[in-house]
């Protein structure tokens, strides 16, 4: 059975902080383990730190990525230089990894990756992906994943950040950092289940609903017939030189999900987000294929929806628990949920709104990252969603 430790460590030298996530996961004796899952921001020296989780832990696969801020256990940072970590004991798990993931390449190289995967371990039943955050189709990443897996097994994780600047994310495999990868560890606990909750709290802005009318992949050239950018931003109130990355928070785009999807969800839309403009301002392109004749619509934040939805989402993971307890949680999350106050989303009771009521008094490791997005399924089915909160826990099955 695989046994998970988790810590977090604000400790600006990389090497220490690598230690001392570590030392807080596994203690000072016996610190080797099978598997080290490192997020950081981006304030730190990767190689150094790579080298440090190596020397703790000779046996490992190390894995991870770089994301705004990073949550543990009862804590959250969004310092320059912060750190968490999730360490595993046990066979039951396998990792792969490849580089040159683009928009252009993201079904073929992620079906690579999960081809070395099944091959390192075929009773696989769980895949935690992580992904660079720009450029990428999150649904030719899942249909790549799903080519070699099939659809039925669940993907989780999320795309890498960086400071919300939107320049270079980072991802981890071993003693390598790429801009432009995929991380996928397979789980093989056959005594272990996913219960998950997953939630946005954006509302449609009515009058806001535009037509996708030309588009190319992932790249939205159209929207009513027009130039998308200086549509959007018109829509939005910003000048078409505004950079993706100032208006993020703002430009988040909807699309409907039939009702099945909906009620599994809490949500009517799933939610996409801008990441990259052409250098005349006069298109855009979004981490997933956008076919013409999509309809999409402009969303707003709701903090009052955001806690609420936090509420009953716990709510429905506790009943799924049976008074159960996690054995670990994984957590993909959007920066820009929380309580805004004085122009800064403070992210702290949030998170004790998600933490509490699954963890209650019990020590649960804990590791989240704050991405760009997030691969979550909803009522049965690996979708790719931006903005939300989305919580992972790994469960011992009843009896096992």
């Amino acid at each position: 059975m695989l046994e998970f430790y988790s810590g977090l460590s604000t400790a600006v030298n990389s090497k220490q902080a690598a230690s001392e996530c570590i030392e807080l996961a596994l203690g000072d004796d016996n610190q080797d383990c099978d598997l080290l899952v490192i997020h950081s921001t981006v304030g730190h020296n990767f190689p150094q730190a790579l080298a440090a989780a190596r020397a703790a832990c000779p046996s490992a696969q190390i894995v991870g990525c770089s994301g705004a801020g990073v949550i543990g256990r009862g804590s959250v940072s969004e310092n320059m230089r912060a750190m968490a970590v999730m360490a595993a004991r046990g066979s039951e798990l396998a990792v792969a990894s490849a580089d040159g993931l683009s928009a252009g390449t993201s079904r073929t190289v992620a079906a690579k990756a999960a081809e070395e995967l099944k091959a390192a371990n075929n009773d696989i039943s769980i895949i935690y992906c992580l992904t660079t955050g720009l450029d990428v189709r999150g649904d030719e990443v899942i249909a790549g994943i799903e080519s070699v897996f099939g659809p039925d097994i669940p993907i989780i994780g999320a795309t890498a950040a960086d400071n919300g600047k939107a320049k270079k994310t980072f991802q981890f495999h071993n003693d390598k950092v790429m801009e432009n990868g995929i991380v996928l560890v397979g789980f093989a606990d056959p005594s272990l289940e996913l219960v998950m909750g997953i939630h946005h709290g954006s509302v449609p802005l009515a009058g806001m609903t535009m037509e996708v009318t030309k588009s190319d992949g992932n790249q939205i050239l159209e929207l009513d017939g027009k130039p998308s950018w200086p549509t959007l931003m018109s829509k939005v109130g910003l000048p078409i030189e505004t950079p993706p990355a100032e208006c993020m928070g703002i430009s988040g785009l909807g699309i409907d999900l039939v009702s099945p999807e909906q009620k599994a969800y809490d949500n009517p839309q799933v939610l996409r987000a801008t990441f990259e403009v052409s250098d005349d301002n006069q298109t855009f392109s979004w981490p997933t294929s956008c076919p013409e004749g999509s309809k999409v619509v402009l969303m707003q934040r709701d903090e009052d929806l955001i806690f609420d939805g936090v509420d009953r989402m716990t709510t429905r993971m506790n009943e799924a628990y049976k008074e159960r307890k996690p054995e670990a949680v994984f957590h993909a999350d959007c920066m820009a949920r929380g309580r805004l106050t004085f122009d800064r989303v403070l992210k702290d009771e949030i998170m004790a709104k998600i933490q509490h009521p699954i963890c209650g008094d019990t020590e649960v490791p804990w590791l989240g990252v704050y991405g760009y997005s997030e691969y979550a399924p909803v009522a049965g089915r690996n979708e790719f969603h931006s903005f939300t909160t989305s919580v992972f826990s790994l469960v011992r099955k009843e009896g096992a």
